[in-house]
């Protein structure tokens, strides 16, 4: 009965989760909410959060045992199977926060390609029936005609390509969040991306401080001393002995390799923060000298000084500046995202501070 009673148990939770995916989205999707919806359908998470669940139980039915016994090794390793386990936990649902963000943005820089090669197919359009006029009155050659129907050729093919892995991407989009339809996004989110300060000697001390790997070695080093002493106190075999000793030394070095290499990493990521803000700015400013063009442009054409075919293609160059920005943007918020996480923080509950929507 019981076993029938644990069964009928797993079965609803199974329909409540999977019951949830593909759901009905709702019109408008925030960059927040949609972090929300990943966090509650993405399945490896899921798994992680069951699987952390589990590693807290056993640690309190160990806990219970040591108590008992008063073994201090116990309480080590039972410490440091804790902590592995909740690294775990943490590492996933960052890497889904992460994940859905990069995703998110992606999608909207997507649409915005698009709407740009539809503005650069219906150019190319003008300019093949340009071509034509002026084959035909003799003022141009066949040659020059075929060059510009490939001209246009490659552009219909390039559109229908990014229209496809546009699809492709939503698809996956709401496949990760559970969702039975793509709803629509808040393309003006980018624009809301914080930039942050960073002092670099004290981000350093603090991402070490915060680093699990070496809290980790800590206490791995502690349980190779309390073997070693363990087994000066017994009377242990001196081939025995000698390898606790080595596993004494060789875990004090992977302290000294987890502080190394942690600190080296920190100063990778504090160096690519700097990287994506310098590109950020020349994105920018990039975007500045164009917005200012197209304003000249704009200008001209009032005044019949130059086409409509020459504005269009000042507007796809100015689409084009607008969409490097907002990508400039993506790639500063991982990397602030990145900072934020080397801190030791979970990206979850900071999201707000990077990205305000």
């Amino acid at each position: 009965m019981l076993k029938r009673k644990s069964g009928a148990l797993i079965l609803l939770i199974l329909f409540l989760i999977l019951g949830s995916r593909g759901q009905a989205a709702p019109e408008e999707l925030s960059v927040s909410q949609a972090v929300e919806m990943a966090l509650e359908n993405n399945l490896d998470l899921l798994i992680a959060r069951s699987e952390l669940d589990n590693s807290r139980i056993i640690y309190q039915k160990n806990k219970a045992d040591i108590m008992r016994t008063g073994s201090r090794y116990a309480e080590l390793q039972n410490d440091l199977t804790l902590l592995q386990a909740e690294d775990r936990f943490k590492q996933t649902e960052n890497q889904v926060v992460r994940d859905t963000i990069d995703r998110y943005f992606r999608l909207i820089l997507g649409e915005k390609e698009i709407r740009s090669k539809e503005e650069t197919l219906a150019l190319e359009k003008r300019r093949l029936e340009e071509m034509e006029q002026q084959v035909a009155t003799g003022h141009r050659g066949q040659l020059d005609l075929m060059r510009q129907q490939g001209i246009y050729n490659r552009a219909a093919f390039d559109l229908e390509e990014s229209r496809q892995d546009l699809l492709d991407d939503q698809e996956e989009f709401q496949y990760r969040l559970g969702l039975g339809n793509m709803p629509l996004l808040d393309d003006e989110a980018l624009l809301q991306v914080q930039i942050i300060e960073v002092d670099r000697e004290k981000f350093i001390e603090e991402g070490l401080a915060a680093s699990i790997d070496i809290q980790i070695r800590d206490k791995q080093y502690l349980l190779a001393e309390m073997d070693l002493k363990r087994a000066l106190e017994a009377d242990t075999p001196s081939l025995d002995l000698q390898e606790k000793e080595n596993s004494l030394e060789i875990a004090a070095l992977e302290i000294i390799k987890a502080e190394q290499g942690g600190r080296h990493r920190l100063q990778r990521t504090f160096n690519n923060l700097t990287r994506v803000f310098n590109n950020l700015e020349l994105a920018r400013e990039s975007l500045q000298e164009t917005e200012e063009s197209h304003s000249i442009i704009l200008r001209q054409e009032e005044a019949g000084l130059i086409t409509s075919r020459d504005l269009l293609a000042s507007r796809i160059n100015l689409m084009d500046s607008e969409r490097s920005y907002l990508a400039a943007l993506n790639t500063y918020l991982l990397g602030a995202l990145d900072i934020k996480e080397a801190r030791g923080h979970s990206l979850k509950e900071v999201l707000h501070e990077a990205i305000s929507d």
